[in-house]
């Protein structure tokens, strides 16, 4: 079965540099292959600023919506 939604609460801030961005890359590998729809919750900009898309929530409201194109 293909999964066409993940979601992932970021614990990057657990691993090394070297691991984060392994599985940043396996991440992004997943969506582009697979077709399918990250959603990534993250309090980490430099993680952020590697989505095509980032939502800022600030005390439950929308306050900034910026795609990459």
């Amino acid at each position: 079965m293909n999964q066409q939604l993940y979601l992932q609460m970021s614990q990057h801030g657990n691993l090394d540099s070297k691991n984060s961005q392994e599985i940043l890359h396996l991440l992004k590998y997943s969506n582009k292959k697979y077709n399918q729809t990250l959603i990534m919750i993250t309090h980490d900009l430099n993680l952020a600023s590697e989505a095509d898309r980032v939502i800022t929530i600030d005390d439950g409201k929308i306050i900034k919506d910026e795609s990459k194109n």
